[in-house]
């Protein structure tokens, strides 16, 4: 049985039956090293953490000290909140091997005070060495960013920000400039003009539920936001940042408009309505819940699309001030969004953010609601409240209480912020940059 199979279907994300693929090898050979890792990958994008762990253990006892299940079983741990656990493993990967980049990244995200004179001594030579890909030079750049920002060092920080950016695009060039060319050309255009064609109409208690989007920038309080929903609707599943609606348009469109005979001017978005819906149903019935919580932040894009295959839905909308949210995205590794590489990207995709929000906001009132982060942490009770009655939900008696949540988990960037308390928001965190801004 090859293996190539199970894997495409995990790319495509067809994990139900990837996972009854991997599931048949084991019937035969329980101890298939390649069948058990697939699992536990596949378990981690389906966010079943604790089962993620479980198979990477199991992979760990067939062959111990193997780096990718070693670092897999790192992610995991992080994700529900056993920092030390998953510190020790990356001590591990770099003691198995000193030049493992993304190890000391593990590492340094978990805490900046890993970054010891000696691990930030060992990472100088690797820079210096140059026989590392140009994606590990910019995870060394931008902790060495972290190191200056940390000592108050703006000018080198953003120096090494500057650079680190800009290695993180070229390392994806053909991705970067096919994304960037998608949000600037395509969906930007297209958002509130997509045509639909069959006229399959699928309407069943999946479509009808009232699912959850989080929608806006990153570093605006998504996080948080999902935090509290999760916390207090166990009825309520988060998918994360699972990208099943942009990854469905694409799928479509993908070959026509990245041929070589694109004609822009004369192109219309045009979704097939049965293709689409059965997408889906591939993505988001590989969970158990009937309602799901995305929070794939472009889908404010996608608000009309979203209606069409799920009339019910309602969209929560996170942001912050402007400047802030330029420079707070730019601060971040983000290695999937192509434009936020530069600051002149990320302003143009903030314009277009904006524009298309308050298109939407216009024609949807009642569908979104805003959630300011500077408010939400300085009225945390009220906001909250808020919240959760727009989208239907009984508040618990301890709605904030969230350190006592074992099924709590984030994959991103803010996986430390889950079972912190919620900070009030700073108003001077970052006005040194705004120079940047001119």
């Amino acid at each position: 049985m090859s293996y190539d199979l199970g894997k495409l279907l995990i790319k495509n994300k067809q994990f139900a039956k990837a996972l009854y693929f991997f599931k048949t090898i084991l019937n035969d050979k329980p101890n298939d090293l390649r069948a058990n890792f697939h699992i536990g990958k596949i378990y981690y994008e389906l966010n079943d953490l604790n089962k993620s762990i479980l198979f990477f253990k199991k992979c760990n006892q067939i062959q111990p000290n193997t780096p990718n299940v070693l670092f897999n079983l790192a992610l995991s741990l992080q994700a529900v909140g056993k920092i030390k656990d998953a510190e020790r493993l990356y001590l591990d990967l770099i003691s198995l091997n000193s030049k493992d980049i993304k190890s000391y990244y593990g590492l340094f995200s978990l805490n900046i005070n890993n970054i010891t004179p000696k691990v930030y001594k060992n990472l100088k030579s690797l820079k210096n060495e140059g026989k590392i890909s140009l994606f590990d030079n910019s995870l060394i750049n931008f902790i060495f960013s972290k190191i200056e920002k940390k000592n108050k060092n703006i000018k080198n920080e953003i120096n090494y920000l500057s650079l680190s950016h800009n290695q993180c695009y070229k390392a994806n060039l053909v991705f970067n400039n096919q994304s960037n060319f998608y949000y600037k050309n395509i969906i930007s255009n297209f958002y509130n003009k997509t045509k639909f064609s069959d006229n399959f109409k699928s309407i069943n208690k999946f479509n009808d539920s009232k699912h959850i989007f989080i929608v806006g920038l990153p570093r605006s309080g998504s996080t948080l936001v999902e935090t509290i929903i999760t916390h207090n609707a166990e009825n309520i599943t988060s998918v994360g940042e699972f990208h099943a609606i942009n990854t469905s348009i694409l799928n479509q469109i993908g070959n026509k408009i990245y041929s070589k005979n694109f004609d822009n001017k004369n192109y219309q978005l045009e979704i097939n309505r049965k293709i689409f819906q059965e997408n889906l149903n591939e993505k988001y019935n590989n969970f158990e819940n009937n309602i799901f919580l995305d929070k794939s932040l472009e889908n404010f894009f996608n608000i009309e699309i979203i209606l069409e295959f799920f009339p019910n839905s309602k969209f929560v909308h996170t942001y912050r001030n402007f400047k802030d949210a330029v420079i707070a995205i730019y601060q971040t590794m983000l290695p999937e969004l192509s434009w936020s590489h530069k600051i002149e990207d990320i302003i143009y995709y903030i314009r277009l953010y904006k524009k298309t929000m308050n298109y939407f906001k216009k024609k949807y009132p009642n569908r979104i609601i805003d959630v300011d982060l500077n408010k939400l942490t300085n009225q945390k009770e009220i906001e909250t409240k808020k919240i959760l009655k727009f989208c239907e939900i009984n508040s618990k008696k301890d709605l904030l209480d969230f350190n006592n949540n074992n099924k709590l988990f984030n994959k991103t960037n803010s996986f430390l912020q889950v079972r912190s308390a919620i900070k009030r928001y700073d108003e001077k965190k970052y006005q040194s940059y705004y120079y940047l801004l001119k």
